[in-house]
């Protein structure tokens, strides 16, 4: 039996899935609410007697989405029952995230959509969604399968003892550092920083070197999955209910912490003391990209997910000109790169590599019919198998999600004969390492949560305000979100 929090209309209106790139979770718990079967019609394509045409709704662009077109056009190749379409919505997750939110409603969702990870207890809770868990309980022949998923996949989306995405396309948070610039200082090229005080002491020293062409060593955009991460590094939580997993809904706000407080004023302090360039995370926000790209900054956090795209730009598979189009940003045309980038885990506070999985999810939709859903269920197999996965490994910085995809030749190879493929191979072994004992904060207001925290952000380190006030004023309206959220689903 699966229980799902159903939420009306009007609150899946009002709801909106908006912002977020990262973050998940998991609850053991049975929350409030409402209890109903869910079921996965997996043998729904057994009589079926012409091809069953479905939907995939997604925001990915550069190589990720030329990878997954090209195994969309691979799977509707080997097989003559299912004909999947996948149709970007958005050059961001919010795009993406608005267009779902206007589906909810009259329930025309597509049989897949691939939102944001951090609308998973969302998604649980509005009632319009398979579980995975009921699919693979469904299909015996995918135990295997599930097995082998990565620890941290399955830690990070289940929710009351249900896993919900059917396949996962991961990713974590690395630092990016000028290779030639660590040298001109008199740096390790080979160290990256291992924590945000020591990737501010390197920033120092880069600035004490005098670096041609170096304004300010760090550029950092107030995106607020870096501050979300750096919590749950060390343990902190986010949010109350044991970060979201004691089997309630969080309804009051961590945020104002020590560790909160002391990483804001310590990012402060370092703006203040000319090594950090802060730039807004706003949607299509490439600014901190391109200060790296003309090497005015020397070391940038940025997501796992830009590995290949940032790589191609590097050794000229991606144009300039097609970047800029795909990402809707202005890049400069003809923009040719001769940059010698290294590749490390994200800094902690205490140690490297320690955060949250991030991605994008795949879900199936309860509102299609259930030759549809057996159609979903066949195409998402797929994906998660060992073959397409490598794919996702190779070409489209996407973290295999099978642990046993890391012994993989072709993979392996990948890993280390081009400069994305080490990257990518950085990435695996910090998702593959992520403690499964704190993936993250489960959240149902994700998007109200992140608002708050990115205006905290910016209010410190944009407008240089006081630390305190600002956090406290993000912690109040993060708890007045759980509040309204628990209320609405009675939980």
């Amino acid at each position: 039996m699966v229980r799902r929090r159903r939420l009306t209309v009007t609150v899946l209106a009002t709801l909106a899935l908006l912002a977020g790139a990262c973050g998940g979770g998991s609850d053991d718990g049975s929350g409030g609410g409402g209890t109903n079967e869910a079921a996965c019609p997996v043998d729904a394509l057994d009589d079926v007697t012409e091809p069953v045409e479905i939907t995939v709704w997604h925001s990915m662009i550069a190589l990720p989405a030329r990878v997954l077109d090209s195994l969309v056009e691979e799977y509707n190749a080997s097989q003559d029952k299912v004909v999947v379409r996948a149709e970007n919505q958005g050059i961001s997750p919010a795009e993406l995230h608005r267009k779902v939110d206007q589906a909810l409603p009259d329930r025309s969702l597509p049989a897949i959509v691939v939102p944001d990870d951090t609308k998973t207890r969302f998604i649980a809770d509005s009632g319009l969604f398979v579980p995975a868990s009921a699919c693979f309980e469904a299909d015996e022949s995918s135990q295997e399968m599930l097995e082998d998923l990565l620890p941290i996949a399955t830690a990070s989306y289940t929710i009351d003892g249900e896993l919900w995405p059917a396949s996962f396309s991961t990713y974590t948070a690395l630092v990016f550092y000028n290779r030639a610039h660590f040298e001109a200082a008199g740096l390790d090229p080979d160290a990256p920083p291992a924590t945000i005080t020591e990737m501010i002491e390197l920033a120092r020293r880069i600035k004490e070197a005098g670096v041609p062409g170096v304004e300010r060593p760090i550029v950092m955009h107030t995106q607020p999955f870096l501050l979300e991460w750096w919590l749950s590094g060390v343990g902190q939580e986010l949010v109350d209910e044991e970060n979201g997993r004691s089997g309630r809904l969080a309804t009051e706000s961590r945020f104002d912490n020590e560790v909160t407080r002391s990483i804001l004023t310590e990012l402060q302090e370092a703006k203040a003391e000319g090594l950090i360039d802060v730039v807004p995370g706003t949607e299509g926000q490439a600014d901190h990209l391109l200060a790296m790209a003309g090497q005015k900054s020397s070391m940038v956090m940025e997501s796992s997910s830009a590995t290949s795209t940032v790589a191609g730009v590097i050794e000229g598979t991606i144009s300039a000109e097609d970047l800029s189009e795909e990402l809707g940003v202005d890049i400069p045309a003809g923009l040719k790169l001769d940059l010698d980038i290294g590749a490390g885990p994200f800094p902690g506070v205490e140690a490297a590599g320690r955060g949250q999985v991030g991605g994008s999810v795949w879900y199936i939709a309860d509102t299609v019919p259930d030759a549809e859903k057996a159609a979903a269920w066949d195409f998402l197999k797929f994906l998660n198998s060992p073959e397409a996965q490598v794919r996702w490994g190779t070409d489209g910085s996407v973290a295999p999600v099978l642990s046993s995809a890391k012994d993989d030749p072709e993979l392996q190879e990948a890993w280390g004969a081009s400069l994305g493929g080490r990257w990518a191979k950085i990435a695996y072994d910090v998702l593959a390492g992520i403690d499964t004992d704190f993936p993250g904060p489960v959240i149902g207001p994700y998007d109200e949560v992140r608002r708050a925290i990115q205006k905290c952000m910016d209010r410190v380190l944009l407008n240089d305000e006081p630390v305190g006030p600002a956090v406290e004023d993000a912690d109040r309206e993060i708890t007045r979100a759980l509040e309204r959220y628990a209320a609405d689903v009675g939980g």
